[in-house]
């Protein structure tokens, strides 16, 4: 037993070395600024569940000899286990402060985020790679907290909301608000899990069984001929799973695009066609993403349904047909569970999809096709006049309508714009488009401002009454 009481011994105090160590850092990371209260209400959950699990070890030792060895082993790696799991909620935080974050856009980010999940909070992070992901990292933390229940752990976890979202942009192009209207689609996969629109949706669409049969049949003969042939039932079920997560994973992106697309309006097709071929074939798909020339395809069917592209300006019109007329073409495919995946997203699937994207957004939260000629019409010359279009008429602009306003100016005025600007920000194209990007944050900024001025002033008039 004294060799086991030291293994337990060492164990304990390896573990607290690393609880403390993480007690440190995130005392190091509090002294960063941070622009979403979110980075904060998970630093401050590390932390304390660090500090319990240091008191915890030292208890467990404390009454080794009441326990078999294997009782106090199993209580001890129980514990223990946590430590790498606060490591990685930790790596959530990094990138987040204000100086690897566009803190203008993450204030009003945060409340228009609220505005869709009440109570909800948010970390806006930057990571070095050229893509956009959201996670809601509370319900698995509260998940397994729930294993903990009527522990010491138990109240660390009281101090998380119900929806703690991570999302994560690109590092290099934090700046470029324009690129990052395509947070709404990341914002329509919280939506989609939330209503659970799977459920629904996928069993409406359904791959051709005669298909796969005749897939696995070719593929059974052509291992026959080299000599070791998988039965050709296996086959059938391999087959099946493939192209089942094929369409399970390309219906979600396609409905988080849909949902994008009402919450952000143009922005979001905006924003996807400048990020999605930027850097991808536009037939390249993979086991979870569609092709590009789909998701366009998609895109452009449900601009039409909601907007009046007719009455755009002739610059966007052109931009929409082009996409229009490229996105109609067919998708290349490049392996035979591709082939069948899209054989079923077809014109009846794309209907379903955009449907169910209506369930997943109240009308309050939709961007109209009303509001998107409204507010190019008020924020557009404000942008040509370098003015920043926060607050019209003592209200506050919303999110949506300032980053659409300023896509406008980009794809329609974007020359006249650059020829307002101080000759050493117009030299190059992407100096000038910065200037934009800066007068974008700024407006975001003196919106944010605006409401909370507006809400501070409601509070002080509710506190007389």
């Amino acid at each position: 037993m004294d060799s086991y009481g030291r293994i337990a011994r060492l164990k304990v105090e390896t573990a607290q070395d690393r609880a403390r160590a993480i007690i440190e850092e995130v005392g190091r990371l509090e002294n960063k600024g941070y622009a979403s209260p979110g980075s904060r209400r998970l630093l401050s959950f590390v932390g304390g569940t660090a500090g319990k699990i240091d008191t915890l070890l030292e208890n467990a030792l404390a009454n080794a000899h009441f326990l078999t060895a294997s009782q106090l082993d199993t209580r001890l790696h129980r514990v223990v286990t946590l430590i790498p799991y606060l490591h990685q909620l930790l790596g959530f935080v990094e990138g987040s402060d204000v100086h690897h974050a566009p803190g203008q856009l993450i204030p009003t980010l945060r409340r228009y985020t609220q505005s869709i999940f009440p109570a909800s909070e948010l970390v806006v992070r930057s990571k070095p790679e050229l893509n956009y992901s959201i996670q809601n990292i509370a319900k698995p933390i509260k998940e397994l907290w729930e294993t903990f229940r009527g522990t010491p752990l138990e109240q660390t976890g009281l101090v998380l909301p119900d929806f703690l979202f991570v999302l994560s942009i690109p590092a290099v192009e934090s700046g470029q608000i324009l690129i990052h209207g395509v947070l709404a689609h990341e914002l329509g996969h919280a939506l989609y899990n939330k209503w659970e629109i799977a459920k629904d949706l996928l069993p409406k669409i359904r791959f051709k069984e005669d298909l796969v049969k005749g897939l696995t049949k070719a593929m059974f003969e052509n291992q026959l001929k080299q000599g070791e042939p998988t039965p050709e039932l296996q086959l059938r079920k391999q087959a099946t799973q493939e192209i089942s997560a094929r369409i399970s994973g390309w219906v979600k992106e396609l409905c988080c695009d849909a949902i994008g697309i009402r919450l952000f309006g143009p922005a979001l097709f905006f924003a996807e066609a400048h990020l999605l071929t930027s850097f991808r074939p536009i037939d390249k798909s993979s086991p979870t993403h569609p092709a590009p020339r789909l998701r366009v395809r998609l895109m452009i069917r449900l601009l039409k349904q909601l907007y009046r592209l007719e009455k755009w300006r002739s610059q966007l019109q052109e931009f929409s047909q082009a996409w229009d007329e490229v996105s109609a073409g067919t998708v290349v495919w490049t392996n035979s569970y591709d082939q069948i995946a899209l054989d079923a997203i077809d014109d009846v699937a794309l209907d379903l999809i955009s449907d169910a994207s209506s369930t997943a957004t109240s009308s309050l939260q939709r961007y109209s096709c009303e509001r998107f000629t409204a507010d190019v019409a008020a924020l557009a010359p404000l942008f040509l006049n370098l003015i920043p279009p926060g607050e019209i008429g003592g209200k506050p602009v919303s999110i949506a309508a300032i980053i659409n306003s300023g896509w406008h100016v980009y794809l329609c005025d974007f020359e006249v714009f650059r020829a307002s600007l101080h000759s050493g920000d117009r030299d190059t194209r992407f100096a000038a488009a910065a200037k934009l990007h800066e007068l974008v944050l700024k407006a975001l900024e003196i919106s944010e401002i605006r409401t909370a001025w507006e809400e501070a002033k409601n509070d002080f008039k509710r506190g007389k009454s």
